[in-house]
């Protein structure tokens, strides 16, 4: 529900703020804007899933609000915690970037240095006023091979937060190998998340979220497309509060077959209860690793109420690496966690997963996880 301030509130918190002194040099102008560029208004514009904050009157309008989230990590939705892993689509905040949020709240707000630029028409001398603005419409690895438009979902006014499956016919009449995927939804407003996956081989290809749209593998690797393939998208939907029609369209990039590692799937998973009052319930899942592998990203699927999740690897010489240590899931923005670089495991390796749950309810309630790895064998990425 939108929130409407009345002008005299406004007025009277500027006359307020001009006999008020500015503790901060962080500007809306220079630090602010950049950083709702890189991690806010790809959600927070006009046409997306949440309120703007595009202008440095809707930001400050919300300043408060910010600065609570960001110091809560609440935003940017984001669970994987910092130095357990590098990963190419982690949209949190660093820490600088937070200190200049809280500086900038707690300093008043200033817009710029002193001179409120307006945007004047006839007055070419005068600089447009700042604001943050979001790329979107076009594909971001440039244009696809093949392109297939989804089958449309109509998402009714009012409805609840909603999972969709709708399959695809590639088309494909022989097999083919994948370097890339990358998806444009149709209407981004209501949105969260899409994952796809081959109906025939449940090859996990890639994911889209509004913050990173796309899954590109390392040069010289490619997920393997059999002949007559149906790609599953998988679609995360919030509620709506009009009736929209929603159609995105998937596009695939085609790697050259004879120099292509094929990239497979390698899955952990543990169900069960967690009892009433439980504090903090554990699921465990371990495998040994029986070759050579890369592991390129990890997407954990897991219920409402998971306090957080370890996947480590410990090699055959003692030696543990955390791939991931994720907490306080945002269950409304799932995402999965694509690596930077690939992190090479050796055979051998004791591969495990560990996660905890807490239930304050009077009833019993399903936990656990489902953890896919995607990864390739043996040889690394060619250069």
């Amino acid at each position: 529900m939108k929130k409407f301030i009345p002008l005299a509130a406004i007025a009277c918190s500027a006359s307020a703020l001009a006999h008020e002194t500015l503790t901060t040099t962080v500007l809306f102008d220079r630090e602010i804007v950049q950083i709702l560029n890189k991690h806010c208004v790809i959600c927070h514009d006009e046409g997306g899933p949440s309120f703007p904050l595009e202008t440095y009157e809707q930001t400050f309008l919300q300043r408060r609000a910010i600065r609570a989230d960001a110091i809560a990590r609440h935003m940017p939705p984001w669970a994987a915690v910092p130095g357990y892993g590098l990963f190419a689509n982690d949209n949190s905040l660093t820490l600088r970037e937070t200190q200049f949020i809280v500086s900038w709240v707690e300093g008043l707000a200033p817009r710029n240095s002193g001179t409120v630029f307006a945007n004047v028409a006839g007055d070419a001398s005068r600089p447009k006023e700042v604001g943050a603005h979001a790329d979107f419409g076009h594909w971001r690895l440039g244009s696809p091979d093949l392109t297939r438009p989804l089958p449309a979902n109509t998402i009714e006014p009012q409805s609840a937060n909603q999972v969709k499956r709708v399959a695809i016919d590639v088309g494909l009449t022989a097999d083919r190998r994948i370097r890339a995927v990358e998806y444009m939804p149709g209407d981004r407003r209501v949105v969260r998340a899409v994952f796809f996956t081959v109906q025939e081989t449940g090859q996990w290809l890639g994911s889209w979220t509004p913050w990173y749209g796309f899954m590109s593998l390392p040069k010289g690797t490619a997920y393997r497309l059999p002949a007559g393939a149906h790609i599953v998208a998988e679609i995360h939907y919030r509620g709506a509060k009009e009736r929209l029609v929603d159609r995105g369209t998937l596009g695939l990039f085609f790697a050259d077959p004879s120099s292509s590692v094929v990239v497979s799937d390698l899955t952990l998973e543990a169900h069960g209860e967690v009892p009433a009052g439980a504090a903090s319930q554990r699921f465990h899942s371990e495998t040994r690793m029986a070759n050579d592998t890369y592991v390129l990203a990890l997407r954990p699927d897991v219920s409402p109420g998971a306090r957080s999740i370890e996947v480590s690897a410990r090699k055959p010489d003692g030696g543990t690496e955390v791939l991931l240590f994720a907490k306080d899931f945002p269950v409304d923005w799932p995402s999965p966690y694509i690596l930077k670089t690939p992190v090479a495991i050796p055979r051998g390796s004791q591969l495990s997963v560990t996660a905890y749950y807490g239930n304050s309810g009077g009833a019993a309630q399903p936990g656990g996880f489902h953890l896919t790895i995607s990864g390739y064998r043996n040889a690394g990425p060619r250069k």
